[in-house]
């Protein structure tokens, strides 16, 4: 059986693939690594319900299938299919409504030295961020 990674907000998690959809994993291991359940009311999580009009397209009862899940809960998702890694962002919503506020997320990266610095160590002073990448 082929394994799949698949990296949230809470993490990282592994999962055993299955034959169904595109990223087909067991709903019940999915919800246990996520905590996102398939009810008749919808994807749920904790509180948070979004409706799936194609309950078909995203499981068979059994399985769920990842891709389906993002798309459906309005998630970025990027898939290294040489890997089996899937990366699943936040919610379009949550991208809107920090996008509006035009506020960064605090966040902590190493600096030149390796030494960790966090964007609140700079509160109340202006700040300039360059993003670079090799690739």
């Amino acid at each position: 059986m082929t394994q799949l990674t698949v990296i949230d907000e809470s993490g990282s998690h592994s999962f055993g693939r299955v034959g169904f959809g595109q990223l087909g994993v067991r709903a019940d291991d999915f919800a246990r690594a996520t905590g996102w359940t398939l009810k008749p009311e919808g994807l749920c999580k904790d509180d948070l319900c979004v409706p799936v009009r194609d309950t078909a397209a995203m499981s068979n009862g059994d399985d769920i299938d990842v891709a389906e899940f993002a798309r459906v809960t309005g998630c970025n998702m990027v898939r290294d299919a040489s890997r089996n890694v899937v990366a699943i962002g936040e919610q379009a919503s949550n991208r809107a409504a920090s996008m509006a506020t035009l506020e960064a997320p605090n966040f902590t990266l190493p600096d030149i030295n390796g030494n960790l610095v966090s964007l609140s160590d700079f509160a109340k002073r202006k700040k300039l961020i360059l993003a670079w990448s090799s690739w």
